[in-house]
């Protein structure tokens, strides 16, 4: 498997007075693109707003490889927007189409935005709260009941064509047994988003992600780090559809069991996917 189980990072723009505005979120973990999260303006005339996505992922094992992974996957999203923030709800799933050609759904996310508060006319921050319930076929084989997630974030705009934004949060999961087989599951885990975003045309923009995990198993037993690294290029074919190809990375710094890993490459051919990508958003 290189793919997650849970929708991570999705992307999405809408235009607005000219300009590409970004307007979907981060979610959990690293899924098949970069961590684009710059909400639209809290003026959309309508509450209602979401949208429907696929897309496909491939690594560069050729076929007959074990360790060749290649998928189609489909996400959605609807939010409602009040006076106070907005609620969320987000599914998905993906199905393979290489040796087991196994099928699964992402687990399902609610969450709840607040306002976003507006420091100076570069600096902005706002915070969300929000639930995972199981829905993934490894995700219920592991007994979870839910996870809980807080998070806030920091968003910079120096410009009309640079955005970026850091995000620290924290994610509690309530699993029925502290054990899988062997395993000790997790229970505590922390993480940083920071992401960079060019629109060097009305139409296109680049993005770059990086995601920094740790975590801890029920024991209090720090787990190995890990971290993604995800670029995406982005094109605006028509207003409110997009069209996206990019790369993303995983690996990790420190294994309690081993010791130093390796680090950060840019491209590693264990753990790096393509996709590409087009979402539709009302």
């Amino acid at each position: 498997m290189q793919s997650t189980h849970s929708l991570i990072f999705t992307r999405g723009r809408g235009r607005r007075n000219g300009r590409l505005l970004a307007g979907v979120m981060l979610l959990w973990t690293t899924a098949a693109s970069a961590a684009i999260d710059y909400d639209l303006p809290q003026d959309e005339p309508s509450r209602w707003s979401g949208y429907v996505g696929g897309g496909y992922s491939r690594n560069s094992y050729s076929s007959d490889s074990h360790h060749a992974y290649e998928a189609f996957y489909l996400n959605a999203r609807l939010g409602y927007r009040t006076d106070f923030g907005q609620f969320r709800l987000t599914v998905g799933g993906e199905q393979e189409t290489l040796h087991g050609q196994e099928s699964t759904f992402y687990d399902p996310i609610v969450e709840y935005r607040t306002r976003k508060y507006r420091v100076n006319d570069q600096w902005s921050t706002k915070g969300s709260i929000g639930v995972v319930l199981p829905g993934n076929h490894y995700t219920k084989l592991d007994n979870l009941e839910y996870s809980f997630r807080v998070a806030g974030y920091l968003y910079w705009n120096p410009g009309d064509e640079w955005f970026f934004y850091v995000s620290p949060r924290y994610k509690y999961n309530d699993y029925k047994y502290k054990t899988s087989g062997r395993r000790v599951l997790t229970e505590h885990q922390y993480d940083v988003v920071v992401d960079a975003l060019w629109q060097f045309t009305p139409d296109w923009y680049l993005d770059v992600t990086g995601q920094y995990i740790w975590s801890e198993n029920y024991y209090g037993r720090q787990l190995g780090d890990r971290f993604y690294f995800a670029q995406e290029l982005g094109w605006q074919a028509k207003p409110n559809l997009i069209l996206a190809i990019g790369h993303n990375n995983s690996g990790r710094f420190y294994n309690p069991e081993i010791g130093q890993s390796k680090g950060f490459e840019f491209y590693d051919k264990r753990s790096s996917t393509f996709f590409l990508s087009v979402t539709q958003y009302f």
